[in-house]
This record gives C-alpha cells, structure tokens and sequence, in this order.
C-alpha cells in the first residue's frame, strides 16, 4: 500500500478544544494551560516505514527527538514536564492516507490521526473517549 509522507518541518496554526483534551488526559490542572498554550514545532523525515520526529525549539534546535517504524511499538521522547503516554504503535490506514497512533495499553485511552490535507496542511485529530482536540499544522 502507498502512504501518504509526512516530511517537513511543521507548526502548529491553531487548535481547537486542546484544554479539555489534556484534563482528559490527566495533565495536571496547574500545567494544562501551559501546554494548552505552547504551539510547537516539528521535523518529520519520513523515509518508507521509518519514521523521525524532532520537537523543535522556536529558533529551530532540537528538543526531543523519537525514531520510530511503522508497525512496531515504541516509546517517545518527550521534554521534560510532558506526560508520557508510554508505548505508542503507528501504523497507516484509510488506503495509506491517514497515520493512526495509539497506545499499546488497555489504561490509556488515547488515538492520534494525522492527516495531509490536500492542501499540503496536516491536520492532526487526538481522542480519549469522548473527548477530541484538532490541531492544524502548516509547513514552515
């Protein structure tokens, strides 16, 4: 199957319900507006089922940084202060176009879609039971 590839550097435009997603979550009451606020930036390289992921700093340096394949569990690298998830798998799906990350524990809830829009935007859908955040991210 062709998927769809996710490499450029990308920001984030703009978000929509990110506070009640992370209280969800279980992102501490003090820390939610933070990170509700903090608009990240992101390297992707994406090289066949390979997958890296810079968190970048405003000025471009990187903050963190995760190598993962598709299909196979991994745990990310986050910055310091940032809730872990814990293990993490990606697979795509929707015929390729849709990446699909979810934890791999039954005590997590939580399902990220990122999508390329057609056009060249990701839009970016993060679920915990009834619960969703959409984040739209431009390339920079």
């Amino acid at each position: 199957m062709a998927t769809v590839n996710l490499t450029g550097k990308w920001k984030e435009d703009r978000s929509e319900n990110k506070e009640a997603f992370l209280k969800k979550m279980g992102t501490p009451e003090d820390k939610v507006a933070t990170f509700a606020a903090f608009k990240p930036a992101f390297e992707m390289i994406h090289e066949g089922e390979n997958i890296t992921l810079k968190m970048l700093t405003p000025d471009g340096k990187t903050m963190s940084e995760t190598k993962f394949t598709i299909g196979t569990p991994y745990t990310p690298v986050l910055p310091d202060g940032v809730p872990s998830l814990g293990e993490l798998i990606s697979t795509f799906v929707d015929g390729g176009k849709v990446m699909l990350t979810k934890t791999t524990s039954e005590k997590v809830d939580f399902n990220d879609y990122t999508y390329l829009e057609p056009n060249g935007d990701l839009k970016v859908v993060q679920k915990s039971g009834d619960v969703s955040s959409t984040s739209f991210w431009t390339k920079m």
